[in-house]
């Protein structure tokens, strides 16, 4: 049975992923606004709108990279006593089922997504 500190680490490779696309994502809101410009009004709104998205981007990028390193430092935690008694079945059956809801809903909508970005990169 793995420790904690083992599971944590090797779940890191989510928020390591969520980074990286993240940061991708905040790539191409840069590139999208100095295409846009700000030659009037409205390049100019849309410029600023497009940098402060791709900032928002950047700190999810930023705060999940650091979660993840983190989780990799833990890889080497000593174990720790569970009490069985304190722990609540059912509370954490509940919170994994919702835990497994919102995985499930947020791969969907990334599938889904994925499969619109290839549709306008190929013309479908």
């Amino acid at each position: 049975m793995q420790s904690c500190g083992e599971e944590l680490a090797e779940s890191a490779i989510i928020p390591e992923k969520l980074a990286a696309l993240m940061e991708h994502v905040a790539k191409n809101m840069v590139a999208h606004a100095e295409w846009v410009g700000v030659e009037g009004d409205a390049c100019r709104a849309e410029h600023r709108a497009l940098l402060d998205v791709a900032a928002g981007y950047r700190a999810i990028a930023a705060s999940a990279s650091k979660a993840a390193t983190t989780m990799r430092a833990l890889s080497e935690l000593e174990p720790a006593t569970h009490d069985p008694a304190a722990w609540d079945r059912a509370a954490f059956a509940t919170w994994m089922q919702h835990k497994i809801a919102l995985q499930t809903e947020l791969a969907q909508l990334l599938l889904a997504h994925a499969a619109a970005s290839k549709a306008a990169l190929t013309g479908e």
